[in-house]
């Protein structure tokens, strides 16, 4: 069966089926009345890669092979920088997580209390996936998405199983920094008034648990103008490390992260305040 198999399918012809339009071994097996057996020793003779359960899961519903929804998503995302690609990492390397169940694929979550937010980050990553309700904690929201090849993007600039306390800051071109550090803000900053200090009210704060990350940040802070900062660390249940800015480098801060952006990929709340202090006309 096998020697009559190749005798109808070249090897070019048999990569096409499988690689190009990845079609499945049954797919093969039932165009040339073979078993899926002979198929597959076909494909293992010429070196071809077998795809892994996750991928011809994802391909089996794509082509509607199975009753679970196929959800579309830019696969590529990650692979090329961008100051959408940069905003989004930074979101994620604050506020997500990247796990892989037992015997499962990748899986990456991204959770915000801003659906606005999260819909904005669905349609520039491409994804028509589920934005779903936590059932634990009242307003926040979830993105889940499981695809290899994102997960593997993510993997290389820096992001590791669940969350990490020895999180390293991505190496990353200049251009795209600014870009990078207002998603870490929208995930791990805040900005307030500070009701005792009428005359200089506005701060801003970056919290995170790893400290080679904050220690980083603050550096790359620096090369963009901010000032030397102190990083405070905080020991409670778990360990944190504080950047603090005052009014005059907070609305500083915020002309470095907004003044240059021609979208709204961004927490409008936080940018709201930013734009509230401007107007109050102090400054330390």
């Amino acid at each position: 069966m096998a020697r009559d198999l190749r005798a109808r399918l070249n090897r070019e012809e048999l990569r096409r089926l499988y690689l190009d339009e990845k079609k499945s071994l049954e797919d093969i097996a039932r165009m040339y009345g073979v078993s899926r057996v002979a198929v597959w020793k076909y494909c293992r003779a010429e070196q071809l890669t077998r795809r892994s359960r996750s991928e011809a899961r994802l391909e089996a519903q794509r082509r509607s092979k199975v009753p679970q929804k196929y959800y579309h998503i830019n696969e590529n995302f990650f692979s090329q920088w961008s100051r959408e690609m940069a905003y989004v990492l930074g979101l994620l390397m604050t506020d997500g997580c990247l796990n892989r169940p037992k015997n499962s694929s990748f899986r990456i979550r991204l959770c915000l209390n801003d659906r606005e937010l999260l819909e904005k980050v669905a349609n520039v990553i491409g994804s028509n996936h589920n934005i779903t309700a936590s059932r634990h904690q009242e307003g926040l929201y979830s993105l889940l998405f499981a695809r290899e090849k994102l997960a593997q993007d993510l993997i290389k600039l820096g992001l590791k199983l669940r969350k990490s306390l020895d999180l390293e800051f991505p190496e990353l071109p200049n251009e795209y920094l600014r870009d990078f550090i207002r998603g870490v803000f929208d995930g791990d900053g805040s900005v307030y008034f500070n009701k005792k200090s009428p005359n200089c009210p506005l701060v801003t704060k970056f919290v995170g648990g790893s400290r080679p990350f904050m220690y980083k940040l603050e550096q790359k802070l620096q090369g963009l103008g901010m000032p030397k900062r102190k990083i405070y660390e905080e020991r409670r249940k778990n360990v944190s490390y504080t950047i603090r800015y005052s009014h005059k480098n907070s609305l500083k801060l915020g002309g470095l992260m907004y003044s240059h952006i021609d979208s709204d990929l961004y927490l409008k709340r936080k940018y709201i305040k930013f734009k509230k202090g401007a107007g109050n006309g102090k400054a330390d």
